[in-house]
């Protein structure tokens, strides 16, 4: 049995279960010991008495250090003092996977230099446990809608011989001694050819950018939720993009509402998320920037100087439509009414979170998407493969992609990535 069932009332006071996990507190008070005992479900009371258990066993478990693994037999017990209300009384002890003493992470306050250095450890923390419970769920949520909206998952390589997002977020690997070979920054490439093959498809997958960024929202490597979709346009994709998002809030806010509070988000705001969501122009949101004093121009892409006083006009996500052809990959369509501008748009988070979702409209067109390449200094022939789509079979398309830890971290109101993740990577850190 697992010691969220204990905690959420799913057995009876007085019944007799089998508990197996980690020593992750322990005290004694007046014959009696307590511990708090960890398993992969949650953290649960144990207490031991002198008066109901052999004086062998309660001496032995008062010596375990903390991080020793156990099986522990005893009655479930409705308990208000217990934390959440529920505790185990032991009654006898099984196997014992003994620890060693001096376990490096303890309840004072330690620098983040130390915990990252020890994550393998760090990990176990209940705080970190309850975030990647809900991150599963998070994943969960967005495969359900994607199924009942019958979208077909792929998966594409993770070496790739040509940018998508910029050849200086580009990680070069040591491929049998070919050059020219990186990690993905995106799947969007090989999602154009897919779609004539299946039609609206998704990932769920890693991507990797080499952006110098030291900012509280920001992975080297990290979790790409991506789709695309044939015979869609701009609108299309904003649409699904806000059934998305709103779904996965809502499930989180229904699924597991103590956790999201305890992770420091209000569920009923997450409860309260509905599409669609609102929109501006790129136009409006460089006025409203430099309205609020902060330097930008028309051109320019959104920094988080730009993004965090700009999210504070909105207390949901809201799309910014249509950047400048200059600062968006050489695929996106421009705007057939005002040609310096792209069928493109970003949701942003609110409360300084910044960018949610990135995607477009798609060139589809073979003449345009060639000249599109040469506009943005690239060689076509690194593209044939990928402009070759437009000659059999073109239609309108597009799509997005959804950074997994963004969304999460703003869902949850972390205030850091790094804790979304359990291994994080960022400029500074690939140990452990």
């Amino acid at each position: 049995m697992k010691a969220a069932d204990i905690l959420h009332g799913k057995y009876d006071d007085g019944a007799e279960v089998n508990l197996r996990g980690w020593i992750y507190t322990s005290r004694s008070s007046g014959g009696i010991q307590f511990l708090e005992v960890r398993d992969g479900s949650g953290v649960i009371q144990c207490t031991l008495n002198k008066r109901t258990i052999d004086e062998e066993t309660f001496n032995n478990v008062e010596k375990y250090p903390l991080e020793t693994a156990l099986e522990l037999k005893g009655k479930v017990k409705k308990d208000d003092r217990a934390p959440g209300g529920w505790e185990l009384r032991v009654t006898g002890v099984g196997a014992v996977y003994e620890s060693k003493p001096d376990y490096p992470i303890v309840k004072k306050e330690q620098g983040v230099e130390f915990l990252m250095d020890n994550r393998h450890l760090y990990i176990r923390e209940p705080k970190l446990q309850n975030i990647f419970q809900l991150r599963a769920k998070f994943l969960m949520a967005a495969r359900d809608w994607f199924k009942e909206h019958e979208y077909t998952e792929v998966q594409t390589p993770m070496f790739m011989t040509a940018s998508v997002e910029g050849g200086s977020t580009l990680f070069s690997v040591d491929y049998f001694e070919r050059e020219g070979v990186y990690l993905s920054q995106s799947w969007q490439l090989y999602a154009e050819a897919l779609i004539s093959s299946l039609g609206k498809i998704y990932t769920i997958a890693p991507s990797f950018r080499a952006e110098p960024s030291r900012t509280r929202r920001h992975l080297s490597e990290f979790l790409h939720m991506e789709l695309e979709e044939p015979w869609s346009t701009l609108s299309d994709i904003q649409d699904t993009g806000d059934k998305l998002v709103s779904h996965i809030a809502n499930t989180l806010a229904s699924e597991m509402p103590e956790k999201v509070k305890e992770a420091g988000r209000d569920p009923e705001y997450l409860a309260g998320l509905k599409a669609p969501f609102p929109k501006i122009s790129y136009d409006e949101a460089v006025e409203i920037v430099q309205s609020k004093g902060v330097e930008m121009f028309w051109g320019d892409d959104f920094g988080w100087q730009q993004e965090g006083p700009l999210t504070e006009e909105f207390e949901t996500p809201f799309w910014v439509v249509g950047f400048p052809s200059g600062i968006k990959p050489f695929y996106h369509m421009p705007d057939p009414d005002r040609p310096e501008v792209t069928l493109s748009s970003d949701l942003l988070a609110p409360e300084g979170y910044g960018e949610i979702i990135g995607g477009g409209q798609r060139v589809h067109n073979y003449e345009q998407l060639y000249q599109r390449t040469i506009d943005d200094g690239l060689d076509p022939a690194n593209y044939e493969w990928y402009m070759d789509l437009r000659k059999w079979g073109t239609v309108p398309h597009s799509g997005f992609g959804l950074g997994v830890e963004r969304v999460l971290m703003w869902m949850l109101k972390l205030d850091h990535i790094r804790d979304t993740v359990p291994f994080p990577r960022d400029m500074r850190r690939v140990y452990p």
